[in-house]
């Protein structure tokens, strides 16, 4: 095939990102030219795959002038100008069209002057590029990083209960909402697309999912999550289809970490294997992006919202310390050449560890290259549970303690007991004056399942059984060659993108 110039278009959310780098890198290294629609922060990762970065804040002024230069600040100024009082969640679907709208015009002039042959997104995050697809009359192909529709319905869903969302409730306030009627008004004047006036048919619905060429979900077919029967009725009108490809994994060494001034990581994976070839155990513990992070609600300093809407419960924080302190409690040594190696992704807060102390034995660093430390071999990964992290855990042969924070975390938790390839302890929710307490039984929690996980062999043989069923799924080559699949073949004197 001749070489092809595809667009990419992520949020910079590290969960939704990463999947889609190393198939960008093997498009580029089949000779066909990437773009990526992101955001600052994450173009070194972008920029690591000799993928070209184009900045969505740049080339969308429509949208991000005057609102800031990251999504979360965009959001934030929007729901002020809009009057928007809901939380983050209730306000990305009650400002879906409006944003779609005003990203559109960016969009479509990037679109026409690259030429691309399909696009490639994020169809939960990045909706306006199936929009755009339809302007400029290419392909759009769907990377679905749940564990299939069903979990990522149960994600929507987690979401809206946390903020107490009644989806027939803002299906009501949109269809009667003037702000949104006249965006979808003037998004069919303008450009003759015609977009849901309230919620889609069901929640998990996407169009982005429905009605793109192809959607390609990051799980084997046998472990994606039960979908509801109205959402498969939906889906299956729409004559969706979805490919199962398992884990997206770069090959070993491509890691960039989030700050470009940050170490590559190689030394640690380094310091793996040397532990491996040793003998000594190796825990990996890493509690994800966004429970480290700073976003609101879900991040670092927020906490779950009990049934009146006030917060409760430990912060992300006190969640991750007392996991932390645990895999430190259960392996930590004297000495930093004795007993276990304990590797820790701590993020990206300037004191994360606080009053945790860690003990000789162990290397804590704010990013690490976690499937090039899995290939060099763990013992137990001490995980969030994020669909990324569990499945790259599982196409190692992993075995895993699972420290779920939210939405389709909780899932996986339970997910990987049923499996038998690990333990879960679930985050606790004491009431107000509890919390003290509650981080140190969870804190025991944790060491007594690490404990427990690594005793026991058979973990370690279910998570191989996994192994075999993900490796089937073909990961990046077989996504990538679906893109490839999809990719109309240009005819001499074809018209070009878009029309004129």
């Amino acid at each position: 095939m001749s070489s092809q110039s595809f667009v990419f278009i992520f949020p910079n959310w590290i969960g939704h990102l990463n999947p889609s780098l190393p198939v960008a890198r093997r498009l580029v290294e089949l000779g066909h030219d990437v773009h990526y629609v992101c955001f600052d922060e994450v173009k070194s990762k972008i920029e690591g795959t000799r993928a070209k970065f184009h900045s969505a804040v740049d080339g969308q002024p429509e949208l991000y002038a005057g609102r800031g230069r990251d999504f979360i600040s965009m959001l934030t100024h929007l729901k002020d100008e809009f009057q928007v009082e809901s939380g983050n969640c209730g306000a990305l679907w009650q400002l879906r069209n409006i944003m779609i709208e005003k990203q559109l015009p960016g969009l479509v002039r990037l679109l026409r002057e690259l030429q691309p042959r399909a696009i490639v997104h994020c169809p939960l995050s990045s909706p306006e590029a199936l929009w755009a697809s339809k302007v400029v009359n290419v392909p759009s192909i769907a990377l679905n990083t749940f564990a299939g529709p069903g979990a990522l319905a149960g994600a929507i869903g987690w979401c809206f209960k946390s903020e107490k969302i009644v989806f027939d409730d803002l299906d009501q306030l949109l269809k009667r909402w003037q702000p949104n009627l006249d965006a979808l008004q003037r998004l069919e004047r303008s450009w003759g697309l015609t977009l849901h006036q309230g919620m889609p048919p069901c929640l998990g619905y996407l169009d982005s999912i429905a009605m793109g060429s192809l959607t390609i979900t990051t799980t084997s077919e046998d472990l994606q999550d039960p979908m509801e029967s109205e959402l498969q009725d939906a889906y299956c009108e729409a004559g969706t289809s979805f490919a199962f490809v398992g884990p997206l994994l770069d090959r070993a060494g491509h890691w960039k970490p989030l700050d470009s001034a940050s170490e590559d990581g190689s030394n640690v994976v380094e310091q793996v294997r040397a532990a491996r070839s040793s003998g000594r155990l190796v825990v990996l513990v890493s509690m994800g992006t966004v429970v480290t992070g700073n976003m609101p609600g879900w991040g670092w300093e927020g906490r779950p919202l009990d049934d009146l809407g006030r917060p409760q419960g430990l912060t992300g924080c006190q969640l991750c310390r007392s996991a932390w302190a645990g895999a430190f409690d259960a392996f930590g040594s004297a000495s930093s050449e004795d007993g276990a190696l304990i590797v820790v992704a701590l993020g990206p807060q300037a004191d994360p560890l606080g009053d945790v102390v860690a003990p000789p034995n162990a290397i804590c660093c704010a990013f690490l290259p976690q499937v090039d430390i899995l290939r060099a071999g763990v013992d137990v990964f001490l995980t969030h549970g994020g669909q990324n992290s569990f499945t790259e855990s599982l196409v190692n042969a992993t075995p895993v303690v699972v420290c779920p924070g939210f939405s389709d975390q909780v899932v996986n938790a339970s997910k990987a007991v049923a499996l038998g390839v690990g333990l879960k302890v679930d985050r606790p929710y004491p009431e107000a004056g509890g919390e003290e307490l509650a981080s140190s039984n969870y804190r025991k929690d944790v060491a007594v399942a690490l404990h427990f996980v690594v005793a026991l062999p058979e973990y370690k043989t279910a998570a191989a059984v996994q192994r075999k069923k993900l490796l089937a799924a073909g990961g990046v080559e077989h996504a990538t060659e679906l893109i490839l699949g999809v990719v109309p073949t240009p005819s001499p004197g074809s018209a070009k993108v878009g029309g004129a």
